[in-house]
């Protein structure tokens, strides 16, 4: 490993004055799962890194006026016990390695690496999900889906660190449900992966937002999907041709865990089937509110 400087700014004040003075030569170390391996295989080569772990005022869960707050330093550990009621986002952060990786992986650390397989991308997409970036100079606040460009590229500047990431509770009675595919059933890296969140009423989804991971350069949204279901009644019908419109969306590459054509085949088949769930699912609770 290279020779760096560390700094472990204590509040986000000095983090933003080091990141000011350092920018384009400095990384940010949150939980350090992605960034260590780099370092280590001499993939990235930061003179300054830039230690979040001691700026206590990052790692946060709320809710204030029907919107959630997560604090970039939470954890996928946080993530996953406290967002019970929205399995999307819980499974999601659930799935994401090990035991020990989930208490050190975090919310901010997933979305600024921007893997296309990351797995609380598609959650996060389909809640809508919107980011904080906060620079000396001021702050912004973008949609998620402008934030990853391809992979491992992002549009943050190198003086902007993301301090939240923030979405809308969904309605009572909504259904949401995150499904990964992987090679194993611990410590894989998506394959495919979807999360759906859905509304419905008299036997017909209102409304659904549908999004993917790992087949795409970055998460994607299946818009044309949601459209196509959107305001419908279940059927063998829709469902097939809602599994032939999330193949042909999607634009995966092949590598070591599934060629090109296996991914688009396994996300026409998780999107249908989350759909099917979401409909039975919407019909066996509609009137009332539920968990998951």
């Amino acid at each position: 490993m290279h020779d760096f400087k560390l700094i472990r700014p204590g509040s986000l004040d000095e983090c933003l004055g080091a990141l000011a003075e350092h920018g384009e030569h400095a990384s940010l170390l949150a939980g350090g799962t992605d960034l260590s391996i780099l370092l280590e295989g001499g993939l990235k080569t930061p003179p300054v890194l830039i230690d979040l772990g001691p700026i206590g005022e990052l790692r946060f869960l709320r809710e204030e006026d029907g919107r959630h707050l997560i604090g970039a330093t939470a954890t996928h550990a946080d993530i996953a016990s406290h967002f019970g009621r929205l399995r999307c986002l819980s499974l999601a952060a659930s799935s994401v390695g090990s035991p020990q990786i989930r208490n050190a992986a975090t919310a901010g650390g997933n979305i600024a690496n921007a893997s296309p397989s990351g797995d609380t991308y598609p959650p996060l997409l389909a809640l809508d999900a919107r980011v904080k970036l906060v620079s000396s100079s001021g702050e912004r606040e973008v949609a998620l889906n402008e934030v990853a460009t391809g992979p491992g590229e992002t549009s943050i500047r190198p003086d902007e660190i993301i301090t939240e990431i923030n979405f809308d509770d969904v309605p009572d009675g909504a259904f949401t449900d995150f499904v990964k595919v992987g090679l194993r059933n611990a410590l894989a890296i998506s394959v495919a992966s979807a999360a759906v969140i859905a509304w419905g009423e008299g036997g017909v989804i209102t409304d659904i937002r549908i999004a993917c991971g790992a087949v795409a350069p970055r998460a994607m949204r299946m818009h044309e999907v949601e459209d196509l279901v959107r305001g419908k009644e279940n059927s063998a019908s829709l469902l097939d041709e809602a599994a032939k419109s999330a193949s042909s969306t999607c634009c995966p590459i092949s590598d070591i865990r599934g060629t090109a054509e296996y991914r688009r085949h396994v996300t026409g088949v998780i999107v249908a089937r989350l759909i099917d769930s979401a409909f039975s699912r919407l019909a066996g609770h509609e009137g009332g509110p539920r968990e998951g």
